[in-house]
């Protein structure tokens, strides 16, 4: 090996060549790009292509992007799921078999020294150790096509460029794909290359954290290591242009980092594939700017108020957003969960220790670890707390158009219309027998049962806060499923007297996304109301302009969505003036 390091190790820098083989990136670059990730504060271009996040604004439009990412990223994982275990079975990963996904943000710098802001997309996998069981290169290979493992990548990859991401690889973008193939200890002697993929002369190459260069050709095969790990690179990249012609573009550049594992076995034996969409998001980061000076969005600069000011409050946030496939998960819910949180904190003043947030939660953690918290807190308090329930997540109805909350560990077994679904995020509604209703339904959260809890608990105010719809479709439009209605218009819930309930939407329409904005369209202006008047607005005041607000922009998007609220007997001509603090 030392002999081979002498032979090709070179010092390389400048822009790539024309036989494929392209130059690592120069020092100054390299330095430049440490340089951005360090240092956040950077000076916004006149231009668009050039524009760059500021240090007032930069992790917040870093961290809004991700999050724009990571739903996209929870999608196609469920579709690689489903894809993988519809595999033909000479194909199959054995179950120890894991694969990675991954979408990020990177901050890079382009060859004239400005600042861009990069879309990372990366897949790799993982295979547990079991003796004489593996989803890795058999020992000496090379073709992508000899591993299943390797193989499933490269068909996720072309699935994911071709169909869930296309949106993200646009025509005119520039492209670098890294690819990295390891090499366990074995050392290699010789193995016989074909030349499928071309000869190579001294083409750059990081190998166990060096830049080298290598050559292979197939008069004098593969004679280490190195070679391996490179020609097993250049199998990737075959693949690559020849499956996936969306992405072959003159502009690209092909980045190869190998491995020489110091350890024996399949698990060594490995490829992955990184491709990074060079600028995707300057377009997206100067919009945000201009957003965020126009203080836009309610997830940033959450007014404060004085810290436990509104003692007397408790609020319980139930925010579920992860559902067991083939269930889709609920846009957002999560980040609708976490900034009311830190609005009921900063802006309405609740003691933290007040305030019990609950991600994908189960049946039995709102009836016990939530509701039965809520009851001891207010004995303690003689019946003078102020209760406020949220609730964002997947909500079904009765045959009688009666709401329920589906819990996050419902159990869809039993349920055979959904048995075997890719999925119910298509087009085509999935009606359910009544048999099936009924197993569902015993699963949930009935809304009459979750009032119902309350009625011996003494208390001064409960408000409810629903984010849900109850008529069988999803945030974004589609449908989730349906279950037989025989009521022939819809019952309005009888409440205790010391109830109110604001709801999204009638239980017989949709509740939808407010994808720019991250937010369900309720939470959102909900937020927004409690930003521009710091949580001081009575409940007409916030019901009326989130109702007007609500419905011209969904109107606009043309998903029209109207909110309605539900007072209990007392309330009727009192609610309006009640507040949240």
């Amino acid at each position: 090996m030392k002999k081979y390091l002498c032979d090709t190790l070179r010092s390389v820098s400048g822009k790539p060549t024309n036989n494929g083989c392209y130059k690592t990136t120069s020092i100054f670059a390299k330095l430049m790009l440490v340089a951005l990730m360090i240092i956040p504060c950077v000076a916004i271009a006149q231009n668009e292509s050039e524009n760059a996040v500021n240090s007032k604004y930069h992790d917040d439009i870093v961290a809004y992007l991700r999050q724009d990412l990571q739903k996209k990223e929870k999608q196609f994982s469920k579709q690689a799921e489903r894809i993988l275990v519809n595999l033909p079975n000479n194909q199959k990963l054995y179950d120890e078999t894991f694969v990675k996904v991954k979408l990020d943000v990177d901050e890079g710098v382009k060859e004239d020294g400005t600042p861009e802001m990069n879309l990372v997309y990366s897949i790799s996998y993982n295979c547990k150790h079991i003796e004489g069981v593996t989803d890795d290169y058999p020992s000496g290979t090379y073709n992508w096509n000899q591993s299943n493992s390797c193989r499933a990548i490269c068909m996720l990859t072309k699935n994911f460029v071709e169909g869930a991401g296309k949106e993200f690889f646009p025509s005119n973008s520039t492209l670098t794909l890294r690819i990295q193939s390891t090499t366990d200890k074995v050392e290699i002697t010789h193995i016989p290359y074909n030349g499928e993929y071309g000869d190579f002369r001294y083409c750059p190459v990081t190998f166990n954290g060096e830049n080298v260069r290598i050559s292979v050709d197939q008069a004098n095969g593969i004679n280490n290591n190195a070679q391996l790990a490179y020609i097993r690179t250049q199998s990737v990249k075959r693949y690559i242009e020849d499956n996936i012609p969306s992405i072959k573009r003159e502009s690209n550049q092909y980045e190869f980092v190998t491995i020489n594992h110091d350890l024996e076995g399949g698990q060594y034996r490995r490829s992955s594939i990184e491709i990074v969409v060079h600028g995707y998001f300057d377009k997206k980061a100067k919009e945000m700017i201009d957003k965020l000076t126009q203080d836009d969005y309610v997830d940033f600069n959450i007014p404060s108020v004085e810290p436990n000011s509104n003692f007397n409050t408790f609020a319980l946030i139930i925010a579920n957003e992860d559902y067991p496939s083939p269930l889709p998960s609920v846009p957002f819910a999560t980040n609708d969960g976490n900034i009311l949180y830190k609005y009921c904190l900063q802006t309405l003043g609740i003691p933290e220790r007040h305030v019990k947030l609950i991600p994908n939660a189960s049946k039995e953690q709102v009836r016990h670890d939530a509701i039965r918290w809520v009851k001891d807190v207010n004995t303690a308090l003689n019946g003078q707390a102020n209760i406020i329930v949220y609730y964002a997540g997947h909500g079904t109805t009765d045959a009688d158009y009666k709401p329920y909350l589906i819990p996050c560990d419902v159990n869809l077994e039993k349920i055979k219309s959904l048995n075997g679904k890719k999925g119910v995020v298509g087009t085509d509604p999935i009606q359910l027998s009544k048999s099936e209703t009924k197993n569902l339904l015993s699963q949930c959260i009935a809304v009459d049962t979750l009032c119902g809890w309350f009625n011996k608990v003494a208390t001064k105010s409960i408000t409810f806060i629903f984010d849900a719809s109850f008529n069988g479709t999803q945030r974004n439009g589609n449908p989730l499923f349906s279950n037989k209605i025989s009521a022939k218009k819809i019952k309005p819930l009888r409440v205790r007297n010391d109830i109110l309930i604001f709801s999204s939407s009638e239980y017989n329409k949709t509740s939808f996304a407010y994808d720019d904005q991250h937010h369900g369209f309720f939470t959102y202006f909900i937020l927004k109301e409690l930003k521009r008047t710091v949580g001081d607005i009575s409940f007409k005041e916030l019901f009326d302009n989130v109702t007007k607000m609500l419905s011209y922009e969904s109107s606009l998007q043309g998903k029209l969505q109207q909110p309605t609220i539900v007072p209990g007997g007392k309330l009727k001509d009192t609610w309006e003036g009640q507040r949240l603090k």
